[in-house]
């Protein structure tokens, strides 16, 4: 039996297509999880509850002034939306996204009418954004694409961003962060490009020219591409009637507007640039300790209050800008200089310059960044600073004559700048005329370790390889900056109180809350009478010393400095310096001009270049006009400060021996005033005739008051004081006569006598004339050879000597307004020539004559008087070869009354 036939099942169409429609179901949802999955792990990493947009920082003098603007490459000014006017945002909204109040952060018409555009050209061509995917793109996409991933992940955070934020803040936030231009985000910074003014104050028809160049900034730029850009406003403004938002009449009107472009005049940095890229530094520096990136002075929309003195940095500009100011370099390169000036009082940095040009942004600034040798300067710093403190007062006397210290490889020899060498000199008078050799003697006995803590107490960057002789020359390893140096004088114009410098005084964030508040520590490095005494000492430098140049009319001390070129082979032979500085302060400000090639090397050194010069005569310049119309202050005198007449060559108290000359008004703290009397000037008998040690035979002796010296020197080189000296030979002439012994004598050999000898006339002090030096001769003749008469021959007598003509002084006042600044400028005639000091002398009520200054020159400036007084002036020339001194008349000058 046959099994019966299966039956065939018809193929059903209905389940077929079911089936391919679920394959392909399955298949699609699949690939839409994944390129769901896909935009997911894509997102960009981003925090919407954080919208922060990169806002420009602003940069204010100590006066609240805007100085400069700081931005990366995006240039934006975040205002409030408030200040924007309706105009402006309505123009926005019509013409990006009509339906803005109406969507939740898509617009579903706008993507499908931007999908039908896109598909009819056959790429993408519109996005159909709403301003808010906008803002999600513009504010956390940074690399922004035209892909269904992208536009779809732009639709999440925007739909995130509806959520957290109302319509208000999405559009000012909007408005803040969109791209208009070359480094230009948001409606403000736009608004000064193009139209040269804040948005607060555009109008309807300037408001949609904005508003049309969001869509293609490149292409609707008003300056470049006028008549597209008209176009685009054009629409604009048929839109905003479209939607309601302006009348036709209105938008026709603005339509035949006539559009003015340009920029608002903006802060350039090539104005303060040195100074701008200090603050720059600083404020970074201040974040960072604060745990805020440095990157913040670029993004931040911070507010930064600095201590820049607008009328002295203009000045210090216009004086650098003066080729004139400096040397002439060489023919490849010129000769660089820096300055800086600071408030004493307070640190704050007034004004600074650290190049004659400015070539690169944030390039080596050499009044911050320089590392150059001080040479003289340093010497207040680490030498007589220290010894006022150790109290050795400015009368304390060194003896200036060559000397030596042994070293490790060879013998340390000091020599001073000018090749002379004066004696027995005060501290005072060492620094006056900045001699090497005294300052070396006191760091030596005071310590080196006690001036090189002094040096570091006063932010100096020593390192202990600077521990040796040499530091008290500014022999330093690695060198200071001007901002240091200036610092460092600027405790001794501050009582001694030392504040390191700074620039950046405040910084708030875009709200105006204090982010950084900078006050530096005030730190103690000296009594206030060290600093006074210090302060009394520069200003002899400045009035009548090495920085005469920086004379300004009013109280200034200061010291000069210059270093010289190694002492290396390739310079042998050369005479120049390597560096020039001059340092100086009022009772108001401080500041230290450097001046000086970048690289020295044999082509590329200063010639004939010293810190009295240019350094000084430049600081001169910019202080004076600091300070002009501005009171004349004295530097403040604290307590415990006292004058007394001592011995100039002893700094002790003037004995009866003292000359009259020697004798000078002091100033000590009362443990430093001396008790002592001077034991320097001794009495010794004399020969009338030959000026030599009297022997018993002399027949005419006299008792002469000579300077006992130390007797350290020897050799060719005599210190100058040596001719004070008592003679150290016994009369030659009359020595031998009357003992039977043989004495020498001094004889004429001029031919004329023939075979009789005669004593040669050899003149006296008081005495010219005489034999000639050629004719003279000492022989050794038994006593009854030595002849009894003199030379006869008439044109060998001796004469009295009739001293050096007086000099004849005159005088006159010199006063600015409200008898301010008063000087007396004295000038005297004086033919007698070379070889002559002068000293001169001042009395004034109640006081006594005291000299103020010994000088080679002519002419003398007393800036130490004040209105109201009378003062009695003389000026005495003294003789170095015989010692014999003239006074001149006597003028007498009255300082009227204020």
């Amino acid at each position: 039996m046959t099994s019966p036939k299966k039956r065939k099942r018809k193929l059903n169409v209905f389940r077929v297509f079911l089936l391919i429609f679920l394959v392909l179901a399955v298949t699609l949802a699949g690939a839409g999880v994944g390129f769901a999955i896909g935009i997911i792990r894509t997102m960009p990493d981003w925090q919407p509850e954080k919208l922060q947009l990169a806002m420009t920082t602003f940069i204010y003098d100590k006066n609240g002034q805007l100085v400069e603007e700081l931005h990366g490459e995006q240039n934006r000014i975040v205002v409030p939306l408030e200040k924007i006017p309706k105009d402006l945002q309505n123009a926005v909204v019509a013409i990006e996204d009509a339906r803005f109040y109406q969507h939740h952060g898509i617009d579903l018409k706008a993507i499908f009418r931007a999908l039908w555009i896109n598909l009819r050209s056959g790429g993408i061509r519109e996005g159909g954004s709403t301003i808010t995917q906008q803002l999600a793109k513009n504010a956390f996409i940074e690399n922004p694409e035209r892909t269904l991933r992208r536009k779809i992940q732009e639709a999440i955070m925007a739909i995130e961003l509806e959520r957290m934020y109302t319509k208000e803040e999405i559009l000012e936030n909007y408005l803040n962060i969109v791209y208009l231009g070359p480094g230009t985000y948001g409606v403000e910074a736009a608004s000064r490009l193009y139209f040269g003014k804040s948005v607060s104050d555009l109008n309807l028809a300037e408001a949609a020219m904005l508003a049309g160049i969001i869509q293609s900034p490149a292409n609707y730029d008003p300056r470049h591409h006028e008549e597209a850009a008209k176009t685009r406003q054009e629409q604009v403004l048929d839109n905003m009637v479209k939607y309601g938002y302006i009348t036709s009449e209105q938008a026709e009107k603005a339509k035949a507007e006539k559009l003015e472009y340009h920029e608002a005049p903006q802060t350039k940095t090539e104005k303060y640039p040195y100074f701008i890229d200090a603050v720059i530094d600083e404020a970074g520096r201040l974040l960072e300790s604060q745990g805020i990136e440095a990157a913040e002075l670029f993004r931040g929309g911070l507010k930064i209050y600095t201590t820049l003195d607008p009328k002295i940095q203009t000045e210090i500009e216009k004086v650098y800008a003066d080729k004139n100011n400096f040397p002439t370099g060489s023919p490849d390169r010129q000769i660089e200089s820096a300055m800086v000036v600071i408030d004493p009082h307070t640190g704050e940095v007034r004004g600074l310059v650290g190049g004659r040009d400015y070539t690169t942004k944030r390039g080596f600034n050499r009044a911050i960044q320089a590392a150059r040798q001080p040479g003289s300067t340093i010497k207040p710093l680490v030498v007589y600073g220290p010894a006022l403190e150790k109290g050795y007062p400015p009368a304390f006397v060194i003896d200036d004559v060559p000397v030596s210290f042994p070293g490790a490889s060879k013998p340390f020899t000091p020599v001073n700048y000018d090749g002379r060498y004066r004696g027995l000199i005060s501290m005072r008078e060492a620094i006056r005329w900045s001699v090497n050799i005294p300052a070396v003697k006191m760091l030596n006995t005071i310590g080196i370790e006690t001036g090189y803590e002094f040096g570091r107490r006063l932010g100096l960057p020593l390192k202990p390889e600077d521990k040796n002789l040499s530091l008290a020359l500014g022999g330093l390893t690695t060198g200071v900056s001007p901002l240091q140096m200036a610092a460092a004088y600027g405790a001794f114009a501050n009582q001694g109180i030392y504040i390191a410098p700074h620039f950046v005084t405040r910084i708030t964030d875009r709200n105006d809350r204090d982010l950084i508040v900078n006050k530096p520590q005030r730190q103690e490095v000296m009594s206030e009478q060290v600093a006074y005494l210090m302060t009394d000492m520069l200003e002899t430098v400045v009035r009548s010393g090495t920085g005469t140049n920086a004379q300004i009319g009013r109280p200034a001390a200061g010291k000069t400095g210059t270093t010289s070129l190694p002492d290396t082979p390739e310079y042998r032979g050369l005479k120049g310096e390597k560096d020039a500085w001059f340092v100086g302060y009022t009772p108001e400000l401080v500041a230290a001009v450097w001046m000086g090639y970048d690289q020295t090397d044999p082509k590329h050194y200063l010639k004939n270049v010293a810190g009295g010069g240019y350094p000084a005569l430049i600081w001169k310049k910019v202080i004076s006009a600091a300070l002009k119309d501005q009171p004349v202050q004295d530097f403040p005198r604290p307590a415990g400060i006292i004058y007394a007449d001592v011995d100039a060559k002893s700094g002790l108290l003037p004995s009866e021996l003292t000359p009259k000359e020697f004798i000078v008004k002091e100033i000590f703290t009362q443990n430093m005033l001396p008790t002592k009397v001077s034991d320097v000037w001794v009495q010794a008998q004399v020969c009338v005739t030959t000026g030599q040690l009297a022997s018993p035979n002399c027949p005419e002796v006299k008792t002469g008051v000579f300077l006992k010296r130390p007797g350290n020197y020897s050799g060719s080189i005599k210190p100058e004081d040596a001719y004070l000296e008592a003679p150290t030979t016994v009369c030659t002439l009359h020595g031998g006569a009357g003992n039977g012994k043989q004495g020498l004598v001094s004889i004429c050999t001029d031919p004329r006598h023939g075979d009789e000898l005669f004593l040669a006339n050899i003149p006296k002090k008081g005495e010219e004339g005489g034999c000639p030096p050629q004719y003279v001769k000492q022989v050794e003749l038994p006593p009854e050879k030595i002849p009894t008469r003199y030379c006869d021959l008439p044109d060998h007598q001796l004469t009295k000597q009739t001293g050096s003509p007086a000099p004849n002084l005159t005088a006159r006042l010199e006063v600015g307004p409200n008898v301010s600044e008063p000087k007396v400028v004295l000038q005297w005639e004086f033919p007698a020539g070379e070889g002559y000091l002068f000293s001169i002398e001042r009395s004034s009520q109640g006081t006594g004559r005291r000299s103020l200054a010994i000088v080679r020159d002519t002419t003398y400036t007393d800036t130490g008087v004040k209105p109201g007084f009378t003062y009695r002036y003389r000026v005495i020339a003294l003789d170095e070869k015989s010692n014999l001194s003239t006074p001149s008349n006597e003028v007498t000058i009255a300082i009227p009354k204020k």
